[in-house]
């Protein structure tokens, strides 16, 4: 990996913190389809579609050599996850930091916990997390509808 990981909770560190919201985020992104908001070289947010990996107590991307979301987590890790809305338009959000990830077997163990198929040469990324919000709504389409939120921040 290049670079040590910082302070931030790998997914394993936020699930024992914060199993209810870990939970809501694995139902989430078992859509398969979330989107990554990372910063271009020019300073602006930029957002991808993406798959998210849980593999062995990490969460990962696995993207294109040549996708744009590769160039800018090579160039400046932050990043926002944002799951597809759930039952009752339930929402999961992430923020932290990727870092690359060229362990051959962390890779080829990701790879095989995907739900889609990889490439191998693909470029493997690890999220390191510090903050999550997790929402859900109540009432749904009624009168005095509103949401109901927790967030998490790893300290």
């Amino acid at each position: 990996m290049r670079g040590e990981m910082s302070n931030m909770a790998t997914w394993e560190q936020f699930e024992r913190a914060e199993p209810e919201l870990a939970a809501a985020g694995r139902r989430l992104f078992g859509k398969q389809y979330a989107y990554l908001a990372t910063v271009s070289a020019q300073g602006a947010p930029r957002v991808h579609p993406t798959t998210p990996i849980l593999s062995g107590g990490r969460l990962f991307i696995s993207v294109s050599d040549a996708s744009p979301k590769r160039r800018d987590l090579d160039r400046d890790g932050r990043y926002a996850l944002h799951a597809l809305p759930g039952p009752d338009d339930g929402e999961f959000y992430l923020t932290g930091r990727a870092r690359r990830n060229d362990d051959a077997t962390t890779k080829a163990q990701a790879h095989e916990d995907a739900t889609f198929t990889p490439r191998a040469s693909d470029p493997l990324f690890e999220f390191e997390i510090s903050t999550c919000l997790w929402s859900r709504w109540e009432n749904v389409g009624q009168p005095g509808t509103y949401p109901v939120r927790r967030i998490w921040h790893d300290r």
